[in-house]
């Protein structure tokens, strides 16, 4: 089974004033997803100290030097599956088809951030996973499971 963690809108330092310390959630993961928001390169640069392989984003709220080395959109092929990740914009009413439409090919998974509110639901047997903001209150983040030609996620919050 693969195993990865997904992390969105970070907003350090603009809304919270430490990365929050993600050591104990990478432990078992084959990867980590991060969905864009981070708002500095700072974020970045921990998520690849931890030596997994780092599948990222940009959000629109990203600092330049951010966005010159990641694209606002990626399809990453996990177990077989194609995982298309990206940051999303516009408000959440109707974002799940902006996502959707966002992408030439269709995905057996949709993964995104921008709108800090957590959704793990599947569409016509596509799974939407959005694993929420570790800037806020009622921080969050997810992991996705991938086996068997099987993907599904769980929302862990803080």
């Amino acid at each position: 089974m693969i195993k990865i963690l997904v992390v969105s809108d970070i907003h350090y330092p603009d809304r919270i004033s430490v990365i929050p310390d993600l050591s104990a959630f990478v432990r078992d993961v084959d990867a980590i997803f991060a969905l864009g928001d981070f708002t500095s390169i700072d974020v970045l640069n921990y998520l690849n100290s931890f030596k997994k392989a780092v599948y990222a984003v940009f959000g629109n709220m990203d600092e330049l030097i951010i966005r010159e080395h990641l694209k606002d959109k990626i399809m990453v092929n996990i177990g077989g599956l194609k995982v298309c990740l990206t940051h999303g914009s516009g408000g959440p009413k109707g974002i799940e088809e902006r996502i959707r439409a966002s992408f030439e090919t269709k995905c057996d998974a949709y993964v995104f951030g921008h709108t800090h509110q957590p959704m793990n639901r599947y569409i016509d047997e596509i799974l939407l996973f959005n694993p929420g903001s570790l800037a806020i209150q009622n921080a969050s983040l997810g992991y996705l499971y991938a086996e068997d030609k099987n993907i599904w996620g769980d929302i862990v919050y803080l």
